[in-house]
């Protein structure tokens, strides 16, 4: 007895069994059948059971994906509105969904997809990614529905779904295991095929009785033919849909090829001539292997996105009402309770409310050490939970979750075109018409010429197989999905292969200060008292009134505090005066810190006639009962990697540029000490907008790297805008470039990929351009025989794909792991080479108003969520 949903054998006294009115007793191996069963029944789809194939390897919980018609002949999507409703996203502008494609074989596939698409009325924009089989649209929900979307690609040819992590790696899967048994198939038979073909090509030379030829014929078309109806079916129908789309393809001269040989060699069997059956079944083995192996490499450059996917657990622990279910995290909601148990990865972002535990954050930050959370703290999902039980309480949907942006934003970077692709697309377009027309033109010439029928045909054949538009569609997306796969590993996301492009054509790269090359965090340098007054007097008073402080000067001149062992008491009537500075009362007296002018407000006297104020430094006076009682010099502090990152961007011939709203004497101070040319102090965000317009008007490509509010107009700005993780919300949104890390190293990274990715990209279009232009001439003039050509197709597909796999490897880094520069040329190197020390815990902003009460600009400090490193040495 077999499962009625799934085909599945049903174990003896296992069957469940029901009654439906239609079709009698109906048997299901298990519940989940018996459930599938119902949902699909229940969204009016019982025609699927009449419809389907006997697929027996299909799970349980598996939709139809192949598209149906309906009564009238017309498209049918097999999923309804209702059913697609919970895959689409609410975003800017309208909805938008996410769509696994099967069928995408290869350029001229997405090519025919997205322009169908894009007639749609409604959509706004369609992108499908080659490498993933995955199309992201983007549509008005007043205008077009989800099943018209679906309908258009299933009246086109092609199998669409919605996209689940799961389903589309099971699809993976089978769309491999399928490859590999008709490849498996067509090389066995071809393997028998070449035994009767020596025969043959034995008895032309030295002569073989008619009735012996004729079996062997026989014999020979007997193992062709399921070669090229079985083992060539995804050729033929590719075939089919190019003809009826009128878009034709390679799969088209790939048929026209095998059908040709495979025909001509029947009518020889019928009529006594010469078969070519061999170069009908070489054709198909020698271009299934090629896709095998393609297909291998495919998935390999996409290890990125699968890798930050799969970092997320198929299961989470819910606990409802007391009681623990286990669900799938796309179906846990903001409020909802999860336990994570040791060594399980937390499933969405959330807080922890109970349970004190180690967190393995390398995957989300980068950190190699374990970091202790508890309760009140977040948890990042994707992240391995080490040593004990938690409760987290979910703040986000898993599809909002950390890894599900950052993969969300590295498909879209692979989906979004270069415009070197643009090239390559329109060349394709006409390419497989003028191969047709110069199979066509060979042919006539040699006939017409002498040359009889079957050498002709031969030579015609060998134009259409060594023709390889492929190469020139895989020439772009494939270095361009290997490439932001391994940035998305090293921990750079791109929004786009155009801003890989344009990265890798930087000529100037700008910077912001507080917070991109300091970490906006100050240090106490020195504590300078009045005569009479120790330094340890001095530091004891401020720490008194700066007691849970949240300004980072004030955290600052706490932990000079504790580093020097000073006690002190704390102060009351604590009062923050926004934009001058703090007071509170210690022994019944008032203690004032802040700037020199908001003392001088309060009425202290004693000032000596000048406190010393450094380019780079910053002053907290502080008095006490009247008197002014001394000083305090605090310094941000520069990141270790800024010089080796500057040193780099020296040695790739791009030019360096600091502008900042801080004072101009501090900003050329930090300027030397980085080793950037030139710099720009008091601008305000307009300004660092228009002096970038400036450089782009002069010609110069532009970077701007930046991390606050106040650089959001820059970022925008520049032709590629840089943020920093920890930085402001708006700045990474407005940026098309983003660190996962405060670690300005991985900006090296990215702009070497780039320009590695770039290179690889002109080396696999100067390959296809050159492979094409040799090699169709050479089979014109009847140099290379049809299963010449086929090899040579495969291989240059092959060679293209081959060549972008060697961008997985990522760049060496600019810092050894003691954070000691690496000398040499960039290259290679272990991809798990450990990075900077890890920033300290953000803290809370302020305003500008108190950032001033020191006599410091607004970029002293940064906004909410910056993060901060609280103990490093000076770079």
């Amino acid at each position: 007895m077999q499962c009625f949903h799934c085909g599945a054998p049903i174990p003896a006294a296992a069957s469940i069994d029901i009654i439906d009115d239609n079709q009698g007793t109906l048997s299901f191996c298990c519940h989940g059948c018996h459930g599938a069963y119902l949902l699909i029944t229940g969204a009016g789809l019982g025609d699927f059971y009449q419809r389907r194939t006997n697929d027996s390897s299909a799970q349980p919980w598996t939709l139809p994906t192949v598209p149906f018609l309906s009564s009238s002949g017309g498209p049918e999507t097999p999923f309804p509105d209702d059913y697609l409703a919970r895959f689409v996203h609410a975003e800017a502008g309208g909805d938008a969904i996410d769509i696994t494609i099967d069928g995408i074989r290869c350029a001229s596939c997405v090519w025919l997809v997205e322009k169908m698409l894009a007639r749609i009325a409604g959509v706004r924009e369609a992108r499908v990614n080659y490498a993933t089989g995955r199309a992201r649209v983007a549509y008005d929900p007043a205008t077009v529905s989800p099943s018209a979307i679906f309908s258009t690609i299933a009246s086109i040819g092609y199998a669409p779904r919605p996209y689940t992590p799961t389903a589309t790696a099971e699809a993976a899967r089978r769309e491999q295991r399928d490859l590999l048994f008709r490849f498996g198939t067509a090389f066995f038979l071809t393997m028998q095929l070449m035994a009767y073909s020596f025969a043959l090509y034995a008895g032309y030379l030295q002569g073989i009785e008619s009735g012996t030829k004729w079996y062997l014929q026989i014999f020979s078309f007997l193992v062709t033919t399921p070669v090229i109806f079985y083992c060539g079916h995804p050729f033929l129908t590719g075939a089919w849909r190019a003809l009826r789309n009128r878009a034709p393809n390679m799969e088209l001269l790939i048929a026209i090829g095998a059908l040709s040989s495979y025909g001509f060699s029947v009518y020889a069997l019928l009529t006594g001539g010469e078969v070519y059956f061999e170069t009908a079944a070489m054709i198909i083995t020698l271009i299934l292997a090629g896709r095998l192996l393609e297909n291998a490499a495919r998935r390999r450059a996409c290890h990125g996105v699968e890798r930050l996917l799969g970092l997320c657990p198929l299961k989470a622990s819910r606990i409802r009402e007391g009681i623990l279910e286990t669900v799938e995290p796309s179906e846990l909601r903001p409020g909802d309770l999860v336990l994570v148990a040791p060594g399980d990865r937390f499933p969405v972002d959330g807080r922890i409310v109970e349970g004190t535990t180690d967190i393995d954050e390398s995957a989300a930050t980068g950190e190699p050490l374990p970091v202790m959370r508890s309760p009140g703290e977040s948890v990042i999902a994707g992240c391995c939970n080490l040593t004990g039980a938690v409760r987290v309480l979910c703040e986000k949907e898993a599809a909002d979750s950390f890894v599900a942006r950052v993969a969300r934003l590295v498909e879209e970077a692979q989906s979004r075109r270069a415009p070197i692709q643009g090239v390559a697309d329109r060349v394709s377009a006409l390419f497989v018409p003028a191969v047709i027309v110069l199979s066509a033109a060979t042919f006539v010439w040699q006939i017409v010429t002498g040359t009889p029928f079957a050498p002709s045909l031969m030579t015609a054949l060998a134009v259409l197989v060594i023709a390889c538009p492929c190469a020139l569609g895989l020439a772009t997306p494939t270095a361009m999905v290997a490439g932001t796969g391994t940035a998305a590993r090293n921990g750079v996301i791109f929004k786009g292969g155009d801003v890989l492009e344009r990265l890798s054509r930087v000529q100037v790269a700008v910077f912001d200060k507080t917070g991109t090359l300091t970490w906006g965090a100050p240090e106490v340098l020195e504590t300078v008292p009045v005569a009479g007054v120790t330094s340890t007097m001095v530091l004891s008073l401020a720490a008194a009134v700066e007691s849970g402080s949240r300004h980072p000067i004030g955290r600052a001149i706490l932990e000079a505090a504790a580093a020097a062992k000073v006690e002190y008491e704390v102060a009351s009537d604590l009062t923050a005066h926004p934009g001058g500075g703090v007071t509170g009362t210690v022994a019944k007296e008032e203690v004032a810190v802040g700037s020199e002018r908001f003392l001088r407000g309060r009425g202290i006297k004693g000032f000596p006639e000048h406190v010393v104020e450094g380019d780079d430094r910053m002053v907290a006076c502080v008095g006490r009962g009247g008197r002014f009682y001394g000083h305090i010099l605090l310094r941000d502090r520069l990141r270790e990697d800024v010089p080796a990152l500057t040193s780099y961007f020296r040695r790739a011939g791009v030019r360096t540029l600091l502008l900042s709203g801080d004072r101009d004497g501090a900003v050329k101070a930090t300027a030397a000490a980085a080793g950037i040319e030139e710099a720009l102090g008091e601008l305000t965000p307009a300004d660092k907008a228009a002096r970038l317009e400036t450089l782009r008007g002069g010609g110069s490509t532009v970077l701007m790297v930046g991390d606050g509010i106040n650089d959001a107009p820059a970022l925008s700005a520049a032709d590629v805008g840089c943020a920093v993780a920890g930085g402001t919300d708006i700045a990474i949104e407005t940026s098309e470039l983003v660190l996962v890390k405060p670690d300005l190293e991985r900006l090296a990274c990215a702009h070497r990929i780039a320009r590695r990715t770039m290179s690889v990209v002109r080396q696999n279009l100067v390959w296809a351009f050159l492979y094409n232009a040799v090699g169709i001439p050479l089979a014109m003039t009847g140099r290379l025989t049809p299963i010449y050509a086929a090899a040579a197709m495969a291989m240059s597909s092959l060679c293209v794909v081959g060549n972008s796999l060697r961008l997985t490897k990522s760049p060496r880094p600019l810092l050894s792991s003691k954070g000691t520069p690496v000398h040499g040329p960039a290259s290679t190197a272990d991809p798990t080479a450990p990075p900077l020390p890890n920033p300290p815990p953000s803290g809370e902003g302020t305003s500008d108003e108190e950032r001033s009460r020191v006599g410091t600009s607004p970029e002293e400090t940064l906004g909410d969520g910056t993060q901060r490193r609280m103990e490093a040495t000076n770079g």
